[in-house]
């Protein structure tokens, strides 16, 4: 490693590598690590659940005793000069209590990592990244801290959906002090040209906005044709109103009748509220076999990827990142029928499926199953599309590089 580059990488999560969210990191960690002589992660909430971490990542968990004192925070929040200087500087788009509380949230959030690493020795050295994962009140607080010459450290972030965007479909009404943190971080990444675009339509363009996509590795794997006569769908995700298994569930049962000589199977994986309501039966058309899984890991996802017959991906959720989940679907080869909301549109096109409007009739999915279906997508031509746009050891490497590239210089982060 380069004398002028970062010795070390402060990673601040949610959870990970606690839980099963942040999945993503899990990949990405695995080559970000090897760009530094040490990583350390610093998550908001521990659990019982931990995932394997390289040898150079350690896991500190003090901050999460801070974190977890929420409602003291929150009450001394309220009367502080940091929660009324806030009102005051957002006052024009504070339409009522849910705004209010989502705003003392920031702040009182904010001001926990303010306190606890605004002394800390690692953030002193100039050597050092600050690495937010999410485009928050954590990437806020650090570059606070920053610009009043608490810490040296440079500060970067991701962005992916609900740090994103704002005033639509379950995001919040404004992210605060947004045009800030835009104009003071050294970069930031978004996992999409959607979001990038977002970013700068509402606040301007900003060469610190980069895109920097998400994958999967490559299983060398590809899913198996189904035998004529039969067709397999297959969705991942949790049940919730935001992804609409329901209306797959609806699309799969219209699609077994309008071709009630084709045997078909829907396999989804993932639970969630609302998951026992897809378990219905009076409804399921003879012709068609419901298979629920359940949550499971994802390497049960490739297994089944790699052993079983899939013949089409379906997503059609009302707001979306850039899904993973059908990354992986077109590793293996297998074509998609997506709604285009967030990046989605990013990854299903011509070459890979069906993209749909964000809100299609029953009538437009089904027609969209059937079109890509008879299609019969070659499987080598969906993985080049993978492997060009979404193959994790390509991006990640990329990604980690513009990382161990970055350096300081009077004050302000550059690539070079």
């Amino acid at each position: 490693m380069k004398a002028n580059q970062p010795t070390e990488l402060i990673l601040i999560t949610k959870r990970f590598p606690f839980y099963k969210t942040e999945a993503f990191l899990e990949s990405e960690i695995k080559l970000v690590a090897q760009s530094y002589d040490k990583v350390t992660i610093y998550p908001y909430e521990m659990g019982s659940y931990c995932r394997k971490v390289p040898e150079n990542v350690e896991v500190d968990c003090s901050f999460s005793a801070v974190y977890q004192r929420k409602i003291s925070r929150a009450a001394k929040a309220m009367f502080s000069s940091d929660f009324i200087k806030a009102v005051w500087a957002h006052r024009s788009k504070l339409k009522g209590l849910k705004d209010l509380g989502m705003l003392l949230k920031f702040i009182s959030n904010g001001r926990a990592y303010a306190r606890f690493f605004g002394d800390h020795t690692k953030l002193s050295q100039d050597t050092n990244v600050v690495y937010t994962y999410w485009f928050n009140e954590a990437t806020y607080a650090f570059l606070r801290l920053r610009e009043e010459g608490k810490i040296r450290s440079s500060v970067i972030s991701r962005a992916h959906r609900f740090d994103i965007y704002e005033a639509g479909p379950n995001v919040r009404s404004f992210w605060p002090y947004r045009k800030y943190c835009l104009e003071k971080l050294q970069a930031l990444y978004s996992i999409s040209e959607d979001g990038k675009h977002f970013l700068e339509t509402n606040y301007g363009i900003n060469p610190a906005i980069e895109v920097a996509k998400l994958g999967v590795y490559d299983k060398q794997q590809v899913a198996k044709k189904s035998k004529e006569g039969t067709s397999v769908i297959v969705s991942v995700s949790r049940v919730a109103p935001m992804k609409r298994v329901d209306f797959i569930r609806m699309a799969v049962i219209r699609f077994a009748q309008k071709y009630p000589g084709q045997k078909v199977k829907w396999v989804h994986f993932g639970d969630g509220d609302g998951w026992k309501d897809l378990r219905e039966k009076s409804d399921v058309p003879e012709n068609l076999t419901v298979i629920l899984k359940g949550y499971v890991k994802n390497e049960a996802i490739y297994d089944y990827y790699a052993s079983h017959p899939v013949d089409l991906f379906t997503n059609l959720s009302s707001t979306e990142g850039i899904p993973v989940s059908i990354m992986e679907a077109i590793s293996f080869g297998i074509p998609i029928v997506a709604t285009k909301v967030g990046g989605t549109g990013e990854i299903v096109g011509t070459e890979t499926g069906k993209l749909l409007p964000p809100n299609p009739s029953l009538e437009e999915v089904v027609a969209a199953f059937g079109e890509v279906l008879e299609k019969s997508f070659s499987a080598d031509q969906v993985r080049e599309f993978y492997n060009e746009n979404f193959n994790a050891e390509k991006n990640y490497t990329a990604f980690a590089k513009s990382l161990s590239e970055l350096t300081v210089s009077a004050g302000h982060c550059q690539l070079t």
